[in-house]
Order: C-alpha cells, then structure tokens, then sequence
C-alpha cells in the first residue's frame, strides 16, 4: 500500500527529481506517499509526518481533487496527532472516492486514535477486504481487534481474529523496522489463547532486541506461570525487574507465583514491596489479602480486601474473596445484608451503558453474592425470597427467582436423595414424583440406585404400612398394595432418569424397556421417547392405537418428546464425497469445506462472504441453511450464489480457516 523497500533511497531519488523538474505533481505525490510511510513506519514520528503534509497540500494546490494527496495529507494529520484536522481530508476524500483501501486505513488509524475502536474496526475491515495482499490494513486491525478484546473481557474470538490478521501482516513481510514489535503482538495473542510454546519461542527471540529484552522477558514469566513453571516465572520476572524495578505488576505477579508455590510469607513481602511503590495497585492488594487468609489471619485479609473495594469497586476478585470468606465463617446475616445493599443500590444506579458503569458493576456484584447464597444452602431461601420484594428491575428479579429454585431443587434433592439409598424402606408414588422433580440436581447413581426393589421388600412393607394380620387374603391384598406402588415408584424414577437425558441413562432405559414386565417396559420407553428416541415413540402410538388412547399418547408425546434437533455445522473430512454448494469445489479443491443440514461450503467462499458482508445480506425471510437461524437470531444472514449462511455459522467457518492458517505459519516459523 505504501513504498517500504529501500525508502532512504527512494525519496532521495523523487527529491532529486523534484529539483530537476518542480511542477512534476505526481513526483511529489510519491514523494509525500514516501514521506508518510517514513513517518508512520520508520521511525520517523512527527517531523517526517510533517514533511508529508506538506508535500500533500502543495499536490492539493495544484489539483484539489487528488483524492490521493488528501488520504496523504489525512494520515500525516492522524500521525501527528490531530485528529480534527485530519478529519476535513478524510471526510472529503471519502466524499470522492469511498473505496479506496488507504482512505479506509487512515479512517481506522483516526478512530483508533479517539478510541472509537467500533468504526476502526468497521473501515480496517474494509481496508483488508480492498487491499487483502497489503500487511498495513492486517497489522492495524489485528491491534485494534486486541484491544478491543481486552476492552470487552477478552474475548477469545476476538483474540483469534486479532491473532490472525497479525499472522497475515506477518506473512505479507511487513518493514523490518515493525518486526520485533509485530512479533511481541503476535506473542502475547499466543499467551492469551493458550498457545504457550509458541509464545515462548517468539519471546525467546526477542529478548535478542536490546529494545525488547525487558518485556521478553516479563513475556517469558507470564508463559511459565501459565504452565505452572511458578519457580521459573519467578526467575524472568526477577531478571525483567533488574531493568525496571518500579514496575509494581511484576512485584505483585511474583507474589501471585510465590503465593502459588505454598509461600504465603514470603508472597507477603513481594506485595508489599509493589504497594510501596504504588499503594493502589489491584493486584497486591488482592494477592496480599489472599496470603493473609493463607497464613489464617482472615480478618486482616478482610480488612485488605475492603480497602481495595473502596479504591476500586469494579474489583470482583476481591468482592468474591471478601463474600467467600463471610459464607465460609458462616456470617449468614452479613450475605443478607450485602443482597439487600446491592439491590437497592443497582436499582437506584442510573441507566448507563458499558463493562464498568455502577450499574453493571452491581449487577456483577449480586451475582457473586447469589453464588455464595447458594453455596450457603437452603437456610438461605428465605433471604432469596426478600430479595424478590426488594427489587425493582424484572431481570435481576428473574434471576433471584432461579437462584431461589436452584436452591429449592438443592434441598428437596438432598432429602430426595437420603430417601432413595433405601428405596426398599421408602418407595412410593410420592417419593417418585418428587425423585422427577429433583431429578436435575440428583446425581444419577442415587437415581438409579432408587431403582432396585425385591419381593422381600414389597412383604416388609405390608406388614409396617398396614400393620400385621392373621388373614392371608388381606396380607396378600396389601402386598399387592404394595406392588403398585413400587411400579408407580420405579415407572417415574425412570422418568427422571430420562429427563436427564444423559448417555449411561438412555442405555439404562434400553435394558429396561427389553427386559422389564409390559408396565414398566411401557415407561421405559417413555423415558427413551422423552430423550428423542423415534423407535420408542412409534411403539407407543402403536400400543396407543391397539389400546383406542390415540389421541392421549399424541398429546403426551407433543409435551414430552424434544423436537428433532437440527444437525450442527462440522467440518468435512478428505474422505468424504461432498462439494460445496456454492461453488462446487470438492474437498481435495480447498482446504475446508463445511455441512450443515442443507448445504455445504468452502473456505474460498466463507473468505468471499467474510469480506462482503453488507453487499449479501439475504432477504429478511432468509434463515440459515446450515443451523436454521433466522437474522434475528444471529445477528444476519448472507447470501452466497444461492446459499444462506448465518453470521454464527460464518464466524465458526471463519475461526476454523483462521486457526488453521495460523497453526500452519507457528509451525514453521
């Protein structure tokens, strides 16, 4: 996009010919288009964008129309930072010529400058799809997706994306001046989706770079901590601290290592050392707090953990930390209190949008809290129900409101559960309707342990639930009694073993449905049918049939049986015989091809559509020929030569193409 190769030389030579002949305009424009790429590129910094903006505007005052000079004249302003000034070019230049991949680029630049990283997103994006062999546009998206990233919380999607650009940027061979610098980025989006031996291969290389050497190193004991290596993580952050020893968030992750490696002691004195330095930092004071409540001192670590909420709200470790240590000493009413606080408080918050605003922070807040409530147990029901009273908002009432029935399903689990160890002693109807309603918090032994009943046990319970007598005819009534309340017992614990719908549970309902008599076969093959199973519904609209209760069995069936699910995009195998649908090409013509459950396609065309979206967005009745998503419930649909691909379907296919790219180029650099 811009001149790299032997630059100095290259402007020499356009200044050489300048002097020989002046009014040669477009000598001066790649002269200017020279200049700004010193500037931006090389080293140059501001004087040199200087230089360019001048050369831009006398091009300008020969031809006001060079759309060219302008996006010069823009960029060099955006270099300088001005970004208001830049913004007269750019507007006017896109006003002449809006598909231009420079223009773009420095629109990216601009709004990366005034941290609006959503439009720098929107026309780097532009700029790669126009200029897709250019490493520029590559190289700014991939930082901006990065930052974006840790903007939202990290994202790993964004993070893969921003990886990937990098790559390319990479790939296109970028100027050597951008190298080392290039290969940090790509380093620490390694770090971040976990690819930590190509991390520590590329910061290895860098500590080369006298400029780079420190933060190799800091790299280097982030990879280690990583990998649990805590006592080699120590050793590159001592080495990075030899250069910078004022840096407190190094101090405050050797005391997080040491911390890791049972020295609670000694990752005491390395928080305090990063405190002394900067007696705000996060995260010293959280890890200090965590080592107080290693040493078992949890008051003073409460005390520190206050401190640090009150500097900083947002700071949800230490609010976790803080709640988790009042539930584990049992101070029910402190968590009481804090659910009530909070909600008054996120109902008064004003309506504001962002991560970080008093109302989401309080809203992170009472989620915490709903999680210690939960782990406190049933005695915390009552508060969940005051809770309900005390709030205003209807999400954060919903939520309380499942917090309340998880907590509810808990207890009732739990007596279900003691219950069904002895099923020989407690079967019954009741007993089974409540096994089906706890049956997502059982754990599925104890379920299928409830299964089991001899006759032994159905005689036992004739006589302690009516009581002995001498008449034979009456004891057999009772076991009787008996018999069908053990059927009516063990016919809804396989429903609840099916509701769960779990592979060892449907493999369970098979040897029953074979092997049991024809009532509790029947209920088997409720259970199979409730799991999705077609065999076992068509058995029961046959007995329906036989039996004149068709019209019942539907009903039941239209309630209980999941509709059939839609087949999830995957990947196709080289030893499958499919094309894509779009294009045609086979799987030994490209180098991913995905299905769906009506159509298949290719990386070059899921590459086609990435890079325009807008111009195939499919009609609004369209939905998604691989998942069934309409436009509303994946944020668009696009149309490519007859195929609708939905945008979760395309990110899917896209990361895959991404990661397989960047895989390809890690393993051989």
């Amino acid at each position: 996009m811009y001149p790299h190769k032997k630059l100095d030389w290259h402007i020499s030579r356009l200044e050489k010919q300048l002097q020989e002949h002046p009014e040669d305009p477009e000598a001066r424009f790649e002269l200017a288009r020279a200049t700004l790429s010193r500037g931006l590129y090389h080293g140059g910094g501001e004087a040199t964008c200087n230089q360019a903006l001048a050369q831009a505007r006398k091009v300008l005052g020969e031809d006001p129309l060079h759309v060219g000079a302008m996006v010069v004249a823009g960029s060099a302003l955006v270099g300088m930072g001005r970004p208001d000034a830049a913004r007269k070019y750019l507007d006017e230049a896109t006003r002449l010529d809006a598909e231009r991949a420079d223009l773009h680029l420095a629109l990216g630049a601009l709004y990366r400058s005034e941290s609006d990283r959503h439009l720098a997103l929107k026309h780097l994006e532009t700029a790669c799809r126009l200029a897709p062999e250019s490493w520029e546009p590559h190289l700014y998206l991939g930082r901006v997706l990065a930052e974006r990233a840790q903007e939202v919380g990290d994202s790993r999607r964004l993070i893969e994306r921003a990886q990937y650009h990098l790559v390319r940027a990479l790939q296109l061979e970028p100027s050597q001046d951008l190298l080392p610098t290039l290969l940090r980025d790509v380093g620490q989006t390694c770090l971040a989706t976990g690819r930590f031996q190509e991390a520590e291969k590329l910061f290895i290389r860098l500590r080369e770079h006298e400029r780079h050497r420190a933060s190799a190193r800091l790299n280097l004991g982030m990879v280690a901590y990583h990998l649990g290596k805590y006592k080699n993580a120590i050793q590159h952050f001592r080495q990075y601290l030899e250069e910078r020893p004022e840096d407190p968030r190094v101090h405050a992750r050797v005391a997080m290592a040491f911390l890791q490696l049972g020295e609670p002691k000694r990752a005491r004195e390395a928080c305090n050392q990063a405190l002394l330095i900067d007696p705000g930092n996060r995260s010293a004071r959280y890890t200090l707090g965590c080592a107080l409540l290693e040493e078992g001192n949890p008051s003073e670590a409460l005390r520190v953990f206050k401190e640090a909420l009150e500097e900083n709200p947002d700071h949800m470790e230490a609010y976790l930390e803080l709640c988790r240590v009042r539930r584990v000493s049992k101070d029910n009413v402190w968590l009481s209190k804090a659910l009530k606080a909070e909600l008054t408080a996120y109902d008064k918050a004003p309506l504001e949008s962002g991560l970080k605003t008093p109302r989401s922070v309080t809203r992170q807040r009472v989620e915490i809290l709903l999680d210690q409530l939960r782990a406190a147990g049933p005695s915390m029901l009552p508060t969940l129900v005051e809770g309900l009273a005390v709030s205003q908002d209807e999400g954060l009432r919903f939520r309380i409101w499942e917090s309340a029935c998880e907590l509810a399903a808990a207890a009732l689990a739990e007596e279900v559960g003691v219950a069904l160890r002895e099923p020989g002693k407690t079967f019954g109807a009741e007993l089974g309707r409540r096994a089906l309603a706890a049956a997502a918090a059982l754990p599925e032994p104890v379920l299928t342990r409830g299964l089991t009943l001899e006759e032994e046990d159905l005689k036992r319970a004739a006589v302690d639930r009516h009581g002995p007598t001498s008449d034979v005819n009456t004891h057999r009534k009772n076991v009787e009694t008996q018999r069908r309340e053990a059927r009516a017992h063990q016919a809804l614990v396989l429903l609840a073993v099916a509701s769960r719908r779990s592979r060892s549970g449907r493999r369970l309902l098979e040897r029953w449905a074979a092997t049991a008599d024809p009532e509790l076969g029947v209920a088997a093959k409720v259970g199979l049918g409730m799991t999705g199973d077609p065999a076992s519904v068509k058995a029961l609209h046959e007995l329906a049939h036989r039996r004149g209760s068709s019209l019942k069995v539907q009903e039941l069936v239209r309630a209980l049986v999941p509709p059939p699910a839609s087949r999830p995009p995957r990947p196709v195998t080289d030893r499958e015989d499919a094309r894509c649908t779009a294009c045609g090409r086979t799987t030994k013509e490209c180098t991913h091809l995905m299905a769906g459950s009506e159509a298949n396609i290719c990386d070059v065309c899921v590459v086609e559509v990435g890079r325009n979206r807008q111009k195939l967005l499919a009609p609004d009745e369209a939905t998604c020929q691989f998942c069934g998503k309409s436009h509303l419930e994946s944020r668009g649909v696009y149309r490519h030569q007859n195929v609708d691909i939905c945008n979760h379907c395309l990110e899917l296919s896209l990361g895959l193409v991404e990661r397989e790219e960047v895989d390809k180029f890690l393993a051989t650099w």
